[in-house]
């Protein structure tokens, strides 16, 4: 499966799907409050009427502000959110953030796990 579109930015490299978006934040970004506008606005504008899932990719290093999880809990569409781990210390980071999101979130060690379990969600 393709990706219908891919936005390759300063902040992340994101492909999205009919039901998902894969997001790459990139090396060294601070994701705070602007970041995760910029993902709203994504959001809002590629997935209007639809429930969508959202995997983070977790290939490079940066810095979350976990509570910007509270805010995007609220996004009406965003169903579930999983992250996909390359390091114990990643895996250990996720399953804190988990705390925060008050939706389904889980966390996985591959993309295919992570996407599997984004349509079971949103089948529900």
């Amino acid at each position: 499966m393709e990706p219908f579109k891919i936005i390759d930015e300063d902040i992340a490299y994101v492909e999205l799907y009919d039901d998902f978006i894969i997001s790459s934040i990139k090396d060294d970004i601070v994701f705070d409050i602007e970041e995760l506008n910029w993902f709203l606005m994504i959001f809002d504008k590629y997935y209007p009427d639809k429930k969508f899932g959202y995997i983070g990719n977790r290939i490079f290093n940066y810095n979350l502000n976990p509570t910007t999880y509270l805010t995007s809990s609220f996004h009406d569409r965003l169903s579930a959110m999983a992250i996909v781990y390359y390091s114990e210390i990643g895996r250990e980071t996720a399953l804190y953030e988990k705390s925060f999101f008050k939706k389904p979130f889980s966390v996985f060690d591959n993309i295919e796990e992570a996407k599997s379990w984004i349509y079971e969600i949103l089948k529900k």
